[in-house]
């Protein structure tokens, strides 16, 4: 009796179904216009012996609605009787636009349009598919005819060229009120049905489910309805379309094989399948279901899998706090910084050895009885020639304390002005200036000596005393001053950015203190918080639980379960919350590679290997992935570059360091200069290895194939074939173009597909 009434339900579905797509085909069969429509719409006829015209109907569309591109050719009676052979066509080239050729050429009795001639019209229809919002041009066809120009058999020949109107088309965005959660965007007018291949199934015996979607629209782009069971594993099949292209609408179907295989015996059920879809025509999203079907699964001689089993095979990793990635996504502000460290680590160094002789810092430095002016061994005995040595050396010295040139000071006025700017005191400046009068007095003088050189007496004394008083009292120069004042500041930065490299702060945290604006968070991690510093560093403190940590629970919870495409569902959420958690990422692979979803795996697995470039795990599972997933420049070379990073930025620091300390001697050491030199080699090799991994790693231009598809020479599904690519491969996108892309693939091959079928593999609603 259960069986009966099921029956009848499934009848009365079906029933209600047929109705239902019988009047919304009547609904857009209305909406199409006539096969003759265009003829309605040439107002005039141009007087030559043939003309063309073209037109689309309606010129406003949603995505994935059909269009209709109707193109007239005008015969005269005339043409008609000279025409030796057909007109060449050449079809106006379609971009963003699936084409289809529609029924047969209709042919309308000969009528006059206006003009002088009468003409018997041929009209040709194309169904055309927009596939993204915009609005798109219909370029002008393109007619060539020659007629003779006599009747004569050998006759010469004129060749003409006629061109139709363009078209403009208006693709609307498919409306997001009322849109399905589970949506997948399929468009059309459509019903589904499933069937299985057996009536009886075994443990561990693949069976057959087939899913078959049909009605009108692009059946062709039709996607895969989601599937998953509990008391079977199921593994996506191969695909059937069928396209009717005979009435003024397309229609087909497209059946879905879907590999079952029971891991437990008795009753099963397999739910109904909903798929929901849009209806141009309504302007609504309506749902396609399936009818449950039952299947009874007897016991097999294989022994069914268990979650045990299978968490054995690919286990979760174990999720604690969020991990710190590499430098491969580092934020511009954290590259500035290090290029500041950079720049800045060699200033000392090159300061002192160009800008500061030896000679003289040794100088500066001692501030003693080394600075005091010694006369070497008198020459010139006399008391005019002591007082012109003492003259030239204490002149010399202060030049050199006061960091001026000798010829700088010359005049009176120069030796007040230099010793008032380093700030020396009126009184010792005064008393400066007094002595130089005496020496050059006493000095060069000769028989004409005043009474005041006589006060010279003893002048090595005194010009001690008057250097010992200038050197306490003057103050850097003013250059040296600025110059330090900027070293101080830039070794504080050094030493900030140095500390933060050498402890390994994560690219998260060094964003988060630049002085960049954090970018907006997305709707997830608005929602779903990562952990903070004090979980993840195991505090002792009780932190409650997140809502990030309750959808990771659930996550692993249906994997072990086997309701792998839930559990990956859910770990891809809580990965948007927190992109850079590799952990998240990998297991989000480990579900959806479970689930037979192989564009997610490649997504998350060779994500999680960019962030994490060292993780064994991560490597292992990159190595299960198809050929075209894991080779090329899919390959993930396992570079520590935040290692090389923080090598290199401490070599180049030490390096200058060195440098500095053997500048800095007055007699240069040879040992440390030479430490100094294989430092800078050692940080110049650490920091191209690094620059070369982290060009590697970045994988902002790489893609992965959604379904197969075929390559194209051009854009556009018209375009001569080039092979294909295949489900999972990572490509290079190198152009964009109306809804195209042109890749390169691992073996150099290029070629166009649609756009629609490739994911990026970075996260692009982020910013970097």
């Amino acid at each position: 009796m259960k069986r009966c009434w099921q029956a009848l339900g499934n009848m009365r579905r079906i029933l209600v179904q047929s109705v239902g797509l019988c009047a919304a085909a009547a609904v857009s069969a209305s909406a199409q216009p006539s096969p003759t429509a265009i003829t309605q719409r040439i107002r005039t006829a141009a007087n030559r012996p043939i003309d063309f015209h073209a037109a689309v109907f309606p010129d406003t569309v949603f995505e994935g609605q059909q269009v209709t591109y109707q193109v007239a050719v005008l015969l005269s009676d005339e043409a008609r009787a000279r025409l030796r052979r057909n007109p060449e066509f050449l079809p106006p080239e379609l971009r963003g636009l699936l084409a289809y050729e529609l029924g047969t050429p209709t042919r309308v009795a000969p009528r006059n349009y206006g003009g002088r001639f009468a003409y018997e019209a041929h009209v040709f229809q194309r169904a055309l598919f927009p596939v993204s919002a915009g609005t798109v041009r219909v370029p002008a066809p393109q007619l060539t005819y020659s007629l003779p120009q006599s009747a004569s058999y050998f006759s010469r020949e004129d060749r003409f060229v006629v061109r139709a109107e363009s078209a403009q088309l208006v693709v609307k965005a498919l409306p997001l009120e009322g849109r399905p959660d589970d949506f997948i965007g399929a468009v059309g007018v459509l019903r589904a049905s499933a069937r299985f291949d057996a009536s009886a199934a075994t443990v561990g015996n693949p069976l057959v489910l087939i899913v078959r979607i049909e009605g009108t629209g692009n059946v062709r782009l039709l996607p895969r309805p989601a599937l998953e069971l509990s008391w079977a594993t199921v593994v996506p099949g191969t695909e059937r379309v069928q396209v009717d292209t005979s009435g003024a609408l397309v229609r087909g179907a497209k059946e879905f094989e879907f590999l079952l295989t029971p891991t437990r015996d008795g009753p099963a059920v397999v739910p109904a399948i909903r798929y929901p879809y849009f209806d141009p025509y309504k302007r609504q999203y309506l749902m396609a279901e399936t009818a449950p079907a039952d299947v009874r699964v007897a016991p097999g001689d294989l022994a069914a899998p268990t979650p045990e089993d299978i968490g054995e095979q690919m286990p979760l990793r174990p999720w604690a706090h969020r991990d710190t990635g590499s430098l491969a996504d580092w934020s511009r502000m954290t590259w500035l910084g290090i290029l500041a460290v950079l720049l800045l680590a060699p200033l000392p160094a090159l300061i002192v050895r160009f800008k500061r002789p030896a000679r003289q810092r040794a100088e500066d430095e001692t501030g003693s009885p080394s600075d005091v002016v010694r006369p070497s061994v008198p020459v010139d005995s006399s008391p005019g020639g002591v007082a012109r040595r003492t003259r030239r050396e204490l002149i010399d010295q202060l030049a050199s304390r006061l960091h001026v040139s000798p010829a700088e000071m010359v005049t009176r006025r120069d030796f007040e002005r230099v010793l008032r700017r380093r700030g020396v005191t009126r009184a010792t400046t005064l008393d400066v200036l007094h002595f130089l009068d005496d020496l050059a007095v006493q000095g060069f003088g000769g028989d004409r000596v005043h009474e005041a050189a006589k006060v010279a007496a003893n002048p090595d004394v005194r010009a001690t005393a008057l250097f010992q008083r200038v050197s306490s009292e003057a103050v850097p120069h003013g250059k040296t001053r600025l110059w330090a004042r900027r070293l101080r500041r830039s070794s504080t930065l050094l030493i900030l950015i140095s500390a933060m490299t050498g402890a390994g702060a994560s690219p998260a945290t060094l964003r988060a203190q630049s002085a960049a604006p954090p970018p907006a968070p997305s709707e997830a991690s608005s929602t779903l918080p990562c952990r903070s510093a004090a979980d993840a560093a195991g505090a002792a403190v009780t932190v409650p639980a997140t809502p990030l940590d309750l959808l990771v629970g659930e996550a692993v919870a249906a994997y072990s379960a086997r309701r792998f495409s839930s559990a990956a569902q859910r770990f891809a959420t809580a990965a948007a919350a927190c992109p850079r958690d590799v952990s998240l990422l990998v297991n989000w692979g480990t579900a959806s590679w479970a689930a037979a979803d192989t564009v997610h795996a490649v997504v998350a697995w060779q994500r999680a290997a960019r962030l994490d470039p060292l993780a064994a795990d991560v490597q292992r599972q990159l190595a299960m992935l198809p050929a075209g997933a894991r080779g090329g420049f899919a390959d993930v070379p396992m570079v520590p570059v935040t290692m090389l990073i923080t090598v290199g930025v401490v070599a180049w620091c030490l390096a200058w360091i060195a440098l500095w300390l053997a500048w800095r001697q007055p007699t240069p050491s040879r040992a440390l200069a030479a430490a100094g030199g294989l430092l800078v080699l050692l940080a110049c090799g650490a920091g191209g290895t690094a620059w070369w991994g982290h060009r590697a790693l970045d994988a902002s231009t790489l893609h992965v194939v959604g379904r197969p598809e075929t390559l194209r020479a051009a854009p556009g599904f018209e375009a001569q074939t080039a092979g294909g690519v295949s489900t999972g491969d990572v490509v290079k996108v190198t152009a964009e173009q109306e809804g195209w892309s042109r890749v390169m693939l691992a073996d150099d091959r290029l070629g166009w597909i649609p756009a629609s079928r490739l994911t990026p593999l970075l996260d692009t609603s982020r910013p970097r």
